[in-house]
């Protein structure tokens, strides 16, 4: 004997995932709730000695000296990695496949090609929009 007929089992599964998505969305708002409340206690009592105010939870945004320096090459890089790819997705492929689906390589590789293109032209006119400090 079944232990459910399948019709059931075709009803149960989806209701079930429904369910376990209710759950994890109430325990994610109640977690974040409980942490606001936590924070509000904090800040309740900072206020009533006079300290400052403690960061909200939420507040992800750095400290202004926390923020890393970026060098600006990130495009360039990224181009680079992935003309890389491309190229070794085309050697792979043509190898394995045949050449036709090797050209499957050169959809990284033209994206490669376009970071690599927009970082060089980023530089080139970064280089010359900031004219040196020490000219009078």
């Amino acid at each position: 004997m079944p232990l459910a007929p399948p019709h059931m089992i075709a009803i149960i599964i989806p209701l079930a995932g429904m369910l376990l998505g209710g759950i994890i969305a109430y325990n994610a708002m109640h977690f974040k709730a409980e942490s606001r409340r936590q924070w509000h206690e904090t800040a309740r009592i900072a206020l009533e000695k006079g300290q400052p105010l403690p960061r909200l939870p939420d507040d992800d945004e750095p400290v202004p000296s926390d923020v890393p320096k970026r060098s600006g090459n990130g495009d360039i890089r990224s181009g680079l990695i992935l003309i890389a790819v491309g190229a070794g997705l085309y050697l792979f492929l043509s190898s394995v496949a045949g050449e036709a689906i090797g050209y499957v390589g050169a959809i990284p590789g033209f994206i490669g090609m376009a970071l690599f293109l927009f970082g060089v032209v980023n530089a080139f006119f970064r280089r010359h929009d900031n004219p040196p400090a020490n000219r009078p």
